[in-house]
């Protein structure tokens, strides 16, 4: 036998024995990583329906993301969904009708030409009852005002730098005149992508804040803001972290770091040190809640965890320069205190991810975390079957979170952006939606259960973002829970707040603005929807 045929075979070879090693990587990656007591803990039970919507992303001409809203067009009740497209098909909306989403003829007038739509959040802009639709897309911000059912749509004047397109909305009334102010992540244009793994500083898009001047015309307030930075930027929310009554900001960089924001009153801003501060990551999808009903806002990061090799991701980071790639989970311990307590609550070791959302999904009282997964640009999520499930992860009562998507019947090996979450066959019980690149997206459609809850509805203005909702239990408990106006990556799940009550019974609800205001009502019945 030749010298080059032996050297061929020994290369096929070891070609065969990298190819096994990376299938039982791959697949060892989407077991359980945790062994956490579920004795305790009611798992919900879904059923599962396509949404007919090839999404069309483009990877070679556009950024792998796709905006997703829950929104109610007609004021019947039941939402409906939104799915933003790639540059070469239409967005799409989709109606509740037969245990199934389908799509409503002609997007119900929302509509865009050859760019592709990254994010959006839900706000009733003009007051006038109806919700509107804020999408981010590859040519500006746009603003879809609701006129009963159909859309009008306006280009809004908030002008991104010339390298970035705007890739998420975060909104507040920072100013309280009653109208929205934005902050909007951006990311660097396609086309100026150097690679998937850059660190270093002014590398990216530059995220801008956007003053609305009263009638939708914004002045860019960045700067004065001290908000100036240029770094590729994910995701974003304006919540008040030490209960101070202002706004402050988390952002989310990619290849970078989590940030927070303290607001210092006067539109000036101030960076405050995290336990993400330090540490290199690709923090990525936002999941927001309130783990202690305390009134303080808790936040999950995602990573790419446990699926990729350190070699491939460290990029251009140094030996000195620390990493850290699993999930992140911030415990608010006030006045811009955090901990990372995703460790100890059994959910930091798990694969890559984008967006995560929290919802209470059995109704228990404790919320629950549902986190997408799959890259379209990793070669080996090319194949189905290297592909991971998305994470159903449920809270048990000691606080840890356990693995329950097996069971719940909740799998998607797709390229999932975010899940999102509405009761859409109003049975109380929270029903999840995966919206996916480049193929249906599903519907994760709830069997129901036998706990009590409560959904509380506030008003869809500006006023409400931010809000602290409390309810008071016959047991004497209370849950708390934030308003919040886009969670995961590039979406915005229902507005509608469901509080598991289990076996218990609401008696109060008390709500907090973010201007100061407040309202309550007594409670007289369970399984019902309260209205402010």
């Amino acid at each position: 036998m030749g010298i080059l045929k032996k050297v061929m075979m020994v290369m096929a070879l070891l070609i065969i024995v990298m190819m096994v090693m990376m299938i039982g990587k791959f697949t060892m990656d989407r077991q359980d990583d945790y062994s956490v007591d579920r004795t305790a803990v009611t798992v919900p039970s879904y059923k599962e329906s396509i949404v007919k919507f090839d999404q069309g992303n483009a990877f070679e001409k556009s950024l792998p993301f796709m905006a997703s809203a829950i929104i109610d067009i007609d004021n019947d009740g039941i939402e409906e969904l939104f799915l933003g497209a790639g540059k070469s098909k239409s967005d799409g909306m989709f109606k509740f009708q037969d245990g199934a989403l389908v799509a409503i003829s002609g997007s119900a007038g929302i509509k865009k030409e050859n760019v592709a739509s990254y994010g959006s959040v839900v706000l009733d802009v003009n007051k006038d009852g109806k919700q509107d639709l804020l999408i981010a897309r590859e040519d500006g911000i746009w603003l879809s005002t609701n006129q009963g059912g159909t859309f009008d749509n306006q280009k809004l004047n908030a002008t991104m730098p010339n390298d970035t397109v705007p890739l998420s909305i975060a909104i507040a009334d920072l100013n309280r005149d009653g109208a929205f102010d934005m902050f909007v992540a951006g990311y660097i244009k396609h086309e100026l992508v150097e690679g998937q793994n850059i660190f270093r500083e002014g590398y990216g898009g530059t995220s801008k804040l956007f003053i609305n001047n009263g009638d939708h015309t914004f002045k860019d307030m960045t700067e004065s803001a001290g908000l100036t930075y240029q770094h590729n930027t994910f995701q974003s929310a304006f919540l008040d972290f030490n209960l101070d009554g202002l706004e402050d900001l988390v952002v989310v960089h990619d290849t970078g770091h989590v940030v927070t924001w303290k607001n210092s009153g006067n539109m000036k801003f101030e960076k405050i040190a995290n336990p993400n501060s330090n540490t290199y990551s690709y923090p990525m999808g936002l999941g927001i809640t309130d783990l202690g009903n305390d009134g303080l806002v808790d936040l999950y990061f995602s990573n790419v965890g446990s699926t990729p090799p350190n070699i491939m991701i460290r990029g251009d980071l140094t030996d000195e320069q620390v990493s850290n790639w699993k999930w992140i989970l911030f415990k608010n311990n006030g006045n811009f205190n955090f901990k990372d307590v995703a460790e100890e609550m059994k959910i930091a070791d798990y694969e890559f991810a984008w967006g995560g959302i929290f919802e209470d999904l059995n109704l228990d009282g404790l919320e629950d975390l549902i986190v997408s997964q799959n890259y379209i640009g990793l070669p080996p999520h090319k194949m189905p079957f290297l592909r991971s499930n998305g994470r159903l992860l449920l809270q048990t009562p000691n606080g840890e979170f356990a693995p329950a998507g097996t069971d719940a019947r909740v799998a998607n090996r797709l390229y999932s952006i975010s899940p999102l979450t509405a009761d859409f066959n109003q049975d109380g019980y929270p029903d999840i939606i995966h919206a996916n690149l480049n193929g249906d997206s599903k519907l994760f459609l709830s069997k129901g259960g036998d706990a009590n809850y409560l959904k509380v509805q506030l008003s869809q203005t500006i006023e409400s973002v931010g809000a602290t909702v409390k309810v008071k239990l016959s047991n004497g408990s209370i849950l708390s829970r934030p308003y919040v106006s886009g969670e995961g990556l590039c979406s915005d799940s229902s507005h509608t707040i469901i509080f598991g009550l289990g076996s218990n019974t609401a008696k109060e609800v008390n709500v907090t603005y973010m201007n100061g205001s407040t309202d309550s009502k007594n409670i007289n019945g369970n399984n019902q929807t309260i209205r402010f």
